[in-house]
């Protein structure tokens, strides 16, 4: 959902004295984006839904190890009891929501570690889980987002891709005026002239793809010495 700003950050994309006209926040649905991502529009949530993110466990579990999942800077300890990875992940899981069922649901799959916030919207997508797995034999893979939270009228952003399935996404919209990842509120520039060395694109497309687009919708490209 559109929120007006009136400071901003990517100072150093802007062509030229002329600061954008326009500024705001945006959700960013996919991906670990660059400042100077062209964006385009998922379009506007009309049901809710609840952030969710996953760690991939791999590994033989020793047991009798102590394995520590920190969510939301909550601990929680989880003591292995068998040497099956399932098992053990599973076990994890259920401390979780023993510990932390007022704000979130844990659950799991093949070895997956699940953790969904309790309420609906973006404030979930700031959810942060580590794991600590000691001498356990298990291996924690990356944090993945399974599912971005959000809320009727909110609006989700990507990088602008001429070959998307999905039509919108053809469609420039916006700058991105500060790294983001999958998830996250990033400042954005709706207007504005911008360095057209900074700018970027999906694969296989060019400033070229969009640039009569751009200028339709106040968006600049200039050449900076």
């Amino acid at each position: 959902m559109y929120e007006p700003k009136t400071e901003f950050k990517g100072r150093d994309l802007i062509a030229g004295d002329q600061m954008p006209v326009v500024t705001g926040s945006a959700y960013i649905h996919s991906g670990d984006l660059k400042a100077g991502a062209v964006l385009g529009s998922r379009g506007v949530a009309t049901s809710d839904s609840k952030a969710k993110k996953s760690i991939t466990f791999t590994g033989t579990p020793v047991s009798g190890k102590v394995i520590k999942a920190v969510v939301n800077g909550t601990e929680v300890s989880y003591t292995t009891g068998s040497t099956t990875l399932a098992t053990e992940v599973a076990g994890l899981f259920a401390a979780i929501n023993t510990t932390m069922s007022d704000s979130v649901t844990a659950s799991s799959s093949s070895g997956k570690l699940m953790v969904e916030d309790n309420a609906a919207g973006v404030d979930g997508n700031a959810m942060t889980i580590s794991v600590d797995v000691g001498e356990s034999g298990l291996t924690a893979g990356a944090l993945t987002v399974e599912t971005i939270g959000q809320a009727v009228g909110d609006e989700l952003f990507e990088i602008v891709d001429s070959d998307s399935a999905t039509s919108s996404l053809q469609e420039p919209v916006a700058v991105l005026l500060e790294d983001a990842s999958a998830g996250a509120t990033a400042e954005v520039a709706f207007t504005g002239e911008f360095n057209s060395a900074k700018l970027s694109f999906a694969t296989g497309d060019s400033l070229n793809t969009f640039i009569v687009k751009l200028r339709k919708i106040g968006i600049f490209a200039r050449a900076c010495v």
